[in-house]
């Protein structure tokens, strides 16, 4: 059987207002790799983006390939 090779799926955050206080968001330098445990077991490398709110301080964090996260799931 032949496999269908997949186009990375690039994520870009979204530029909407901090849901907890309504301030600003903006993108963050971040040089993080995390490994995302699915609740099949698997596990799968992904770097994150962050976006932090310049109001409250929290950060969000994005998978940045979704074609990684959801291979073989």
């Amino acid at each position: 059987m032949f496999w269908k090779r997949r186009e990375p799926e690039w994520v870009t955050p979204p530029t909407t207002p901090c849901p907890d206080c309504g301030g600003q968001r903006v993108p963050a330098e971040s040089a993080v790799e995390m490994f995302l445990i699915s609740r099949r077991g698997g596990r799968k490398l992904t770097d994150l983006l962050a976006l932090v709110c310049l109001d409250c301080g929290r950060v969000h964090l994005y998978a940045e390939r979704l074609d990684k996260v959801r291979a073989d799931t």
